[in-house]
């Protein structure tokens, strides 16, 4: 039976360690390639991997590096890169899939990466539980407030985050009473 090759990019020598030993364990799964830089992963053929983990943090230079490097890796012939981090917003989520990510998987279910690699090694596109359950939530948000004028969105979104009328008026540079008179519609219209 043939292994699966993966390349392992994470400038964290920990994480890389850890996941490395993780991968190892598994009988189907080799690493091949392990690359701390943008610039050690560019280096690496396509040909000789099969499935890419990414740290979307890549440097203290540049804070979402790993979305950028995503998208060379991607032009070069890597087609399944699956994203790794800490970062839990819907926005870096999506966006990491339109870089040319295959899926994303949040480094507290470290566990769950031997399955997604296989996973992705299958062609399947998957989402993680962790970012399946921020994206609904997201999806449900966004339904809720579609019948919602631009204005009253940014307002809803902003209450759905937990932010009172008075730190609302102020991002917004709103009077509170606006945006008391703004929720009554809102959830007028939501009903």
């Amino acid at each position: 039976m043939d292994k699966i090759r993966l390349m392992i990019v994470e400038d964290d020598s920990v994480w890389m360690k850890c996941i490395s030993e993780l991968v190892q364990k598994e009988t189907d799964i080799i690493v091949v390639s392990q690359a701390f830089t943008k610039e050690e992963a560019l280096q690496i053929d396509s040909s000789d991997v099969d499935v890419v983990l990414m740290d979307l943090t890549l440097s203290e230079d540049e804070e979402l590096g790993g979305l950028h490097l995503s998208r060379e890796l991607n032009e070069k012939g890597f087609e399944k890169i699956i994203m790794l981090t800490f970062w839990d917003e819907p926005a870096v989520i999506l966006e990491s899939f339109d870089k040319g990510a295959t899926n994303y998987i949040n480094k507290t279910s470290y566990k769950d990466i031997p399955e997604a690699i296989r996973e992705a090694y299958k062609d399947k596109v998957s989402f993680n539980a962790d970012v399946s359950s921020l994206l609904i939530n997201e999806l449900k948000l966004e339904r809720k407030a579609s019948v919602l004028t631009p204005a009253e969105r940014e307002v809803f979104k902003l209450k759905e985050k937990g932010l009172s009328r008075a730190q609302i008026a102020e991002k917004l540079f709103k009077s509170v009473e606006t945006i008391k008179k703004q929720l009554k519609t809102i959830k007028e219209k939501i009903k």
